[in-house]
């Protein structure tokens, strides 16, 4: 038993564990045969290729240094970025002789560098006499001043030694990357993102003898600390992308990278262009088997009850999709807590947890329960015990946890005629709906594109598919609309005349569908932005949207604007598109349903356990 004293609870757990986690990646990574830790760096290098080196003082042009026949420091930590930038032009270097500098010396060699082995402790008179060697026969020679074992940067003797050795001049190198990952070792060693703007800067060290290890240090610290400006300007003057009037076509999205995300960006796009082919890549379509296979066993293990379903002590009427996003359930729920409400229930809404989302809810159902949280049979519980008759859980397709009286899935029009309809990743959909609408009890289809002919004949055909997939299966069909703009500050409530925004700032799966909307309500939008799903605009992305509002204003969505409202000032004038549902057919026998299932006059089998 411990005493009172400082216990395990006490403990500083972030960099107890870091520290933790960092001696036990360096232990396994030393199990690592040399040979093989080579070639996976090797592997690796081609990452390199994206990074852009640039100088403090002229960020746009590409810069690559080349070093002359003299002895060069930088910091242990900037080693990945200058080894690869610096590769080819014939420097010397100096590794330890433990077993980590083998693998060091290994990989250095086959980029073209010369390498003396030594260190402070094992062989650092033959190493330093080797660099001599090599700065006679014309090489430059380039030495980490901390390293190999720090403090971090906390210069030592070596460099300024063997500049008195050979009788030459030191040129410091700083470096910083705009955006990248700083590993839990103990020099933070620096690995720059993909794609990341990498600032380089030299300066020689000028004294009357050699230059000694103050001196060394402190033109070290100047050239990082000016490296590290160039790159924080470079983060915040990173320029937005802006989708213009007509850009992209309906249900593709866009996003507006932000800091440290252009690798995500580029891989979400080459995804959403993979959907719309009629056959993704063979690799994708690999994953989606396994995720395929994963969802599938864990419906068997629900349909054998292996895995049990448990009640919350009210009727459940569930309303999830099988796409990843964008598909009204959101709306839809908003609808039919309404709907209940207006019929004498009591509802509760179970959402994930989104503060937007939940915003959203509050806004569009007055009068029923929000309750946000991951766990849907907890909250669940607890709204029933607060006077709930009837819980709605939101996108509560896949949740098969929780018992449901009612299981409505919700069918996204855009997704099934421009998508591929395949699985995760190679398409947007989480499960195939042909197998999906066997296990619903009604099918809700919407979209958000204007209502055509083309439309309806596309509905009609999809009932009768689904009709004969799931007989006796009622299917309501649905279109998302607008209202008129609202205004929801100051600004835009103090408007004179018909609303006018420039500019349209939306943060949802599918913008370019909101797009859409916005142009045919206002004719005064001529800039779109679109942030990623639930994203928040950075300092920059402001500036560019005040930049281009200008005194006109913006036009966002519902969902949004709980985000975006507080992050401009009231004198900028925001209007909300207010979303609206018309029911085209189906909906008297999905409303009829639900009425039945609040009342508790139709209950699933299911094993339940309280």
């Amino acid at each position: 038993m411990r005493g009172p004293g400082r216990g395990a609870c006490d403990r500083t757990p972030g960099r107890r564990s870091t520290r933790a986690w960092s001696r036990r990646a360096v232990l396994s990574a030393r199990r690592i045969p040399p040979g093989i830790s080579v070639r996976l760096v090797r592997a690796a290098l081609p990452l390199s290729r994206t990074w852009r080196f640039r100088h403090p003082d002229d960020p746009g042009r590409p810069y690559r240094p080349l070093l002359k026949h003299e002895i060069h420091a930088c910091w242990h930590e900037h080693l990945l970025p200058l080894t690869c930038l610096l590769a080819g032009q014939e420097l010397a270097t100096l590794a330890s002789r433990d077993r980590d500098g083998e693998i060091v010396s290994r990989i250095l060699r086959r980029l073209g560098y010369d390498v003396a082995r030594g260190s402070s402790t094992r062989g650092g008179s033959g190493g330093f006499r080797q660099l001599a060697r090599f700065c006679a026969a014309g090489r430059g020679v380039i030495l980490t001043g901390d390293g190999p074992r720090g403090p971090r940067r906390a210069l030592k003797e070596g460099t300024a030694r063997i500049a008195k050795l050979t009788e030459g001049t030191v040129t410091v190198v700083g470096v910083a990357a705009s955006s990248g990952w700083r590993l839990p070792s103990w020099d933070r060693f620096l690995v720059p993102a993909p794609g990341a703007t990498v600032f380089v800067s030299l300066e020689a060290v000028v004294a009357d003898d050699a230059p000694g290890t103050g001196e060394i240090q402190a033109a070290l610290r100047r050239e990082v600390a000016r490296c590290e400006q160039a790159a924080r300007e470079a983060r915040w003057s990173r320029p937005p992308r802006v989708v213009r009037s007509g850009n992209g076509e309906p249900g593709a999205g866009s996003l507006w990278p932000g800091r440290g995300t252009p690798v995500r960006r580029s891989l979400e796009l080459r995804l959403r262009g993979q959907w719309r082919r009629p056959r993704a890549a063979f690799a994708l379509r690999g994953l989606a088997r396994i995720y395929g296979g994963v969802h599938e066993g864990r419906d068997r293990l629900y349909g054998l009850g292996l895995l049990r379903t448990h009640s919350v002590g009210i009727p459940v009427i569930s309303v999830g999709g099988v796409t990843i996003g964008g598909s009204g359930k959101t709306p839809l729920a908003a609808c039919i807590a309404r709907t209940l409400r207006e019929a004498g229930h009591r509802p509760a809404i179970l959402a994930r947890g989104y503060a937007d989302e939940l915003q959203l809810l509050a806004h569009e159902a007055p009068g029923a329960t929000i309750r946000g949280h991951p766990d849907r049979l907890r909250s669940g519980r607890r709204a029933a015990a607060e006077g709930a008759t009837v819980a709605i859980v939101d996108d509560g397709f896949q949740h098969r946890r929780l018992c449901r009286d009612l299981e409505l899935l919700v069918l996204d029009r855009d997704a099934l005629r421009r998508t591929n309809g395949a699985r995760l990743p190679a398409g947007p959909f989480r499960e195939l709906w042909g197998r999906a609408v066997v296990r619903a009890d009604a099918i809700i289809v919407a979209g958000r594109e204007a209502w055509t002919d083309e439309l309806s004949r596309f509905d009609g055909e999809l009932r009768a598919r689904i009709g004969r997939l799931a007989p006796g299966v009622p299917v309501a069909t649905g279109a998302f609309g607008h209202g008129p703009p609202e205004a929801v500050n100051a600004g835009a409530r103090g408007w004179s005349g018909s609303p006018a925004p420039r500019v349209a700032l939306t943060g949802i799966m599918k913008p370019n569908l909101f797009f859409a909307q916005a142009g045919a309500a206002c004719a005064s939008v001529r800039e779109r932005f679109a942030l990623r799903d639930h994203g928040i605009p950075s300092r920059q992305e402001r500036a560019a949207v005040l930049q281009a509002a200008g005194r006109g204003g913006v036009l966002t969505t519902r969902k949004d604007i709980s985000r975006l409202r507080p992050l401009f000032d009231e004198g900028l004038p925001i209007w909300v598109l207010p979303e609206t549902l018309t029911w085209k057919a189906g909906w008297d026998d999905v409303k009829s349903l639900i009425l039945d299932a609040a009342s508790g006059r139709k209950h699933r089998d299911a094993r339940a356990e309280g």
